[in-house]
């Protein structure tokens, strides 16, 4: 297993997997959107178009791979559409750039801080 894999897997212990909106209001997304059949945490967004609003987002599925989703912001508003599914973390690097992948790492290590750090608190703390 390489260290990303590692990385992954540790991380999804963590973090909360839902299904993404493909449309609707960003300020109260309503549970009658139609959602992106998927189990996934956002990372963050690359700007594609700013003319037109348009951008890719980076998502963390459930089963350890990652996948892209097309959205066009309105206003408060916002539709996704899946662009790439099922990538690993070297297909998700060439897409989006070295850079970027290097960010998602980043916040993959400050979830693992923060959380680490949340589970040693004494019980009594937590309650």
């Amino acid at each position: 297993m390489s260290s990303i894999e590692y990385l992954i897997r540790k991380v999804s212990r963590y973090v909360t997997f839902g299904q993404p909106v493909s449309s609707g209001s960003v300020i109260s997304q309503r549970l009658s959107d139609p959602r992106i059949p998927m189990l996934a945490y956002y990372l963050g967004l690359q700007e594609q178009d700013k003319e037109n609003q348009y951008y890719h987002e980076v998502w963390l599925k459930k089963e350890g791979t990652f996948a892209l989703t097309e959205a066009w912001y309105k206003g408060s508003m916002v539709t996704r559409k899946l662009y790439k599914d099922n990538l690993s973390f070297e297909q998700l690097t060439g897409i989006i750039g070295e850079e970027d992948a290097n960010a998602i790492i980043m916040r993959f290590n400050e979830i693992m801080k923060k959380s680490e750090k949340d589970d040693w608190r004494p019980y009594s703390l937590r309650t």
